[in-house]
Order: C-alpha cells, then sequence, then structure tokens
C-alpha cells in the first residue's frame, strides 16, 4: 500500500483532529478543536494521507528536558495513530522513519513520549526512561508520622496569580530532577492551568493551592473534587504537586490531609522515590503501582552521550545497533573526566558492552541499571563492564516527567 506522508496545513486541522479522535476513542468538539490549535505546533505535525484520507497521525512538540547535570532539546513525539483500517500495513514504520530523520536534520539528540500501550514504542528504539507510582491513599490512613511544621502559609489562588507564580517554582525543581520538561508561558496557559469542562471527568474545576515560606513561594498543588453519591465517597484528585524542597512537599500533603469530607487522596503521577510513604504513620497504607511514565529514544548517541554528566570519572566502549537511525550504528567510545564531563566519538575498538536504542533510552537518565537490564537480555557485557556503566551513569535524583503529552 502506497501512502503520502506530509505536513498538514492550518485548513486540514479539522480532518487531522477527525483521524485521532476514532483510535483515542472520543468525538471532537469546538473546545477539543480550540486546545489543539493552542497547544500543538500546525509545522510539527504530520498526517499519512490515502488518497485525500487522513489515516494516521503524528506529532512532536520542541522542548526542552533536564538530563544529568544538563539540559538538551528533545522532541516530545505526540499524537501517534492510526485507523484501524489501515493497520499493520507499515504506516506507523513510515511516520517513524520519517520523524527521526527530521530530528537529526534539525539537531535534536533525543525524542520522548507517553506510551498508550507499552508493546508498541520499544521496536522504534523508545525506551521506559522515568517511572511514575499511581497512588491512593484513604483519609482514615492520612496521618504524618511526626508533627508537620508548615513553616509559612497556604492560600487559594486564581488561575490568573497561578500562571504568574507557579512557573517559577516548577523551574528551580525541573533544573534539578532529570525527565523534567521546560515549559513555556503557552504550555502553562492551555496544559497545565487549562481547565476545560471536558478535562474534568466529572471532578470539580481546578482548586489551585500556593505555599508560601519566609515570604517566598516554595510550592504549590494543583487538585479536584470528585463525589460519588451512589457510594458516598469523595476523591481528592491531585494533578500535580511540586515543592522546592522535601518541607514544601511535606506541607502541600499535610494541606490535602487535612480537606474535609473527603474518603480518599488520589495521585496519577507521583515519583517512584517520593518520601511521602516514610512520612506516614502507616506506610504500607499508601497503595503504589508503579508504571512506565516517559519514554526517551537517543536520536544521537553522541551528541546525548556528551550531553550529560556523570558520577565519576571512566570509560566505556558501547555497541549500539539502530535499525531506523543507521548514522548511530557502530561502537561509541565514552570517556568522562574528574568534572563528570563525557566526551564520546566513534571507533574501531572492541566493544565492551551491546545494546539498542531503546535500553540506552532506559539507563540515559539514571532511572534504570545497566546490571538489571544485563539480566533481561537487553544489554550484553561482562559484569566489569555493566558494574564500571552503573558507576557513571546514576545520578542523585531518579527521572520524573511531571505531565504526559
Amino acid at each position: 500500500m502506497s501512502v503520502d506522508i506530509r505536513p498538514i496545513s492550518a485548513d486540514e486541522i479539522e480532518a487531522f483532529e477527525r483521524a485521532i479522535s476514532v483510535p483515542f476513542l472520543f468525538d471532537p468538539t469546538p473546545e477539543t478543536s480550540q486546545r489543539f490549535r493552542n497547544v500543538f505546533e500546525l509545522e510539527r505535525m504530520r498526517a499519512a494521507f490515502d488518497g485525500d484520507q487522513i489515516v494516521a497521525t503524528f506529532g512532536a512538540h520542541t522542548a526542552r528536558i533536564t538530563v544529568p547535570g544538563n539540559v538538551l532539546p528533545v522532541a516530545g513525539t505526540s499524537i501517534i495513530t492510526v485507523l484501524p483500517t489501515h493497520r499493520r500495513q507499515g504506516v506507523l514504520r513510515a511516520l517513524m522513519t520519517d520523524h527521526f530523520a527530521e530530528l537529526h536534520q534539525n539537531g535534536e539528540p533525543l525524542a520522548a513520549l507517553w506510551a498508550s500501550e507499552s508493546s508498541i514504542y520499544g521496536r522504534f528504539g523508545y525506551g521506559s526512561a522515568c517511572e511514575r507510582a499511581i497512588a491512593r491513599l484513604e483519609k482514615h490512613s492520612a496521618r504524618m508520622r511526626d508533627p508537620v511544621d508548615v513553616g509559612g502559609t497556604m492560600r487559594l489562588v486564581e488561575r490568573a496569580q497561578a500562571q504568574d507564580l507557579f512557573p517559577a517554582i516548577y523551574a528551580s525543581v525541573a533544573q534539578r530532577r532529570p525527565g523534567m520538561l521546560a515549559r513555556s508561558e503557552k504550555w502553562w496557559e492551555h496544559r497545565v492551568l487549562g481547565d476545560q469542562e471536558f478535562t474534568r471527568r466529572g471532578g470539580t474545576s481546578h482548586r489551585r493551592v500556593l505555599h508560601v515560606r519566609d515570604g517566598r513561594p516554595a510550592g504549590y498543588v494543583i487538585y479536584r473534587t470528585r463525589t460519588d453519591l451512589e457510594r458516598r465517597t469523595t476523591e481528592v484528585r491531585v494533578i500535580e504537586l511540586i515543592g522546592i524542597d522535601a518541607a514544601a512537599e511535606k506541607a502541600l500533603w499535610q494541606y490535602l490531609f487535612g480537606i474535609d469530607l473527603v474518603t480518599s487522596i488520589h495521585h496519577w503521577n507521583l515519583p517512584v522515590d517520593s518520601p511521602l510513604r516514610w512520612w506516614l504513620e502507616q506506610p504500607r497504607e499508601l497503595e503504589r503501582k508503579v508504571e512506565d511514565g516517559m519514554w526517551l529514544r537517543p536520536v544521537d548517541v553522541a551528541a546525548a552521550l556528551a550531553g550529560r554528566r556523570y558520577s565519576c570519572a571512566g570509560s566505556l566502549l558501547l555497541r549500539v545497533r539502530d535499525r531506523f537511525c543507521p548514522w548511530n550504528e557502530g561502537v561509541w567510545q565514552l570517556v568522562v573526566d574528574n568534572e563528570g564531563i563525557g566526551r564520546c566519538r566513534q571507533t574501531n575498538a572492541e566493544p565492551e558492552l551491546e545494546l539498542t536504542p531503546d535500553a540506552l533510552g532506559m539507563v540515559y537518565l539514571g532511572g534504570h541499571r545497566f546490571g538489571t537490564l544485563a539480566k533481561s537480555g537487553l544489554i550484553t557485557g561482562s559484569a566489569e563492564a555493566l558494574r564500571r556503566a552503573d558507576a557513571l551513569f546514576t545520578w542523585d535524583l531518579l527521572p520524573w516527567c511531571a505531565e504526559q503529552f
């Protein structure tokens, strides 16, 4: 089958959204269409056409991502769909191949996405780089082991105040935590603080709380509540909770614990290294289901490896096998100096470790260990080289991505 892959024009946006709505199981509305126009970059939208019909969609957000010790450009791969009528006919493969060639030409060394299904993207070189905990706590167990010294104030704020004050708090955390994306003013306005009716799913509008300590903003939480009258339950649904330090996070959780008429508290995206459970009087009462969050794909191995910092001095010889990005094929020598700065070049030397881009994506931010992936068969090499790689790539904070895209 032959399809034509090309960028879409402004007058094709509605047809593009209709094509997205079939695999993603929703009906487009004027509100969803307006949000699409506000959030997505038209010039980065691609479609596969069978005649004059859009049969597959593909897009990317231009972004920057925190990696250990640095910030790099990243393409936020998004809205990937293929109509049921055209599945298993090579359309997605063609779109991916076109995407990686574009990123390579643009000098974007990394691509990232959230996977609607975890079985799809590994074969295209994406690896699960950030994990998240889906957390639930019954209100009767929402008690801290030790008294909380809030050390400041909490206040509900309007959307305009949140737009003015929350970004600086987020940025101070994002610059330290691998996996977090830099947010534009437009992203804040239309994605983070966007509160259209269709996004609420039976819940209230946003509640936005600012934590101020020593006269300065120290954290915030955005949440909704949702009541089920038949079951007589009311949930707090945490959308985002960010504190500049552990004390600010703890104070924000204490605020949530104190909301009256609530039966449970849920967070869809708790960092797996969050100290919340160790703050609780009964840690085992916090239900946690750990799942994949953001997936990462090195598009330019040399630039990606040279772009992050490392935890110690050392060297590695990595054999990368990459079917979709042939410029990554070969053996790469990584040499790290005493300052943690790495240099990467291609070499004819014998490799110490062999891996594919998905495995490199998994270990790149420090979220997974080389030794663990070797036990799964995703990386091969000597035990000594695996230990050396783990020492180089480990980082003090586990990677986490605060949002889906």
